[in-house]
């Protein structure tokens, strides 16, 4: 019994730290959004990788993600590491993503659903706030929504985690894919 009580909290120090990086990246109590310790641990370690256009994939391994990850490749990722995708699902860009699941109404998302924004996609990670929103991790496209930027984040985009799905002007819906409302 004291070697659990020892886990749990050298367990919950370590996400205290990653929750106390500061900025967007302070999203407390990663593990109470995804509800498993390993996948908030596995969530926490992708918080830095850097933005590369066209990388990660469902079939991707996570140990590879330090390498780079584009928005798509990222929830895909995330969603095949938290067992809600397989690894050998086909592919998606964030368009055929959306496409491929049905809207949720703000306040009813849960972790492992998705936000989507025009082009851009990212993982929910929290229960819904007062606001209705949740935190999101997302792989590039915060450093700008202006119009008259590139269609591809900058160089220097990473995955952060941001306290609400509002970090961007122009959120459009929660959604989740239709293989997990289907099944049940």
């Amino acid at each position: 019994m004291p070697f659990l009580l020892i886990g749990l909290v050298l367990g919950g120090l370590g996400l205290y730290a990653f929750s106390r990086r500061g900025g967007e990246n302070s999203a407390l109590g990663l593990n109470d959004y995804v509800g498993s310790p390993d996948a908030a641990g596995d969530l926490a370690d992708a918080v830095g990788w850097p933005y590369s256009y066209g990388a990660g994939d469902p079939s991707t391994p996570w140990s590879d993600g330090p390498a780079g990850v584009d928005c798509s490749g990222f929830v895909q990722m995330c969603l095949v590491r938290l067992g809600l995708l397989d690894s050998s699902a086909t592919d998606r860009s964030a368009a055929s993503l959306a496409d491929d699941s049905y809207p949720v109404e703000i306040g009813d998302q849960v972790p492992g659903d998705m936000a989507y924004y025009p082009g851009h996609i990212v993982l929910v990670i929290g229960y819904p706030d007062d606001d209705g929103h949740s935190a999101v991790m997302s792989a590039g496209g915060h450093a700008s929504t202006k119009r008259d930027s590139p269609p591809w984040p900058v160089a220097g985009e990473e995955v952060k985690v941001h306290t609400s799905a509002l970090y961007r002007d122009d959120f459009v819906t929660y959604m989740r894919l239709k293989s997990l409302v289907d099944v049940a």
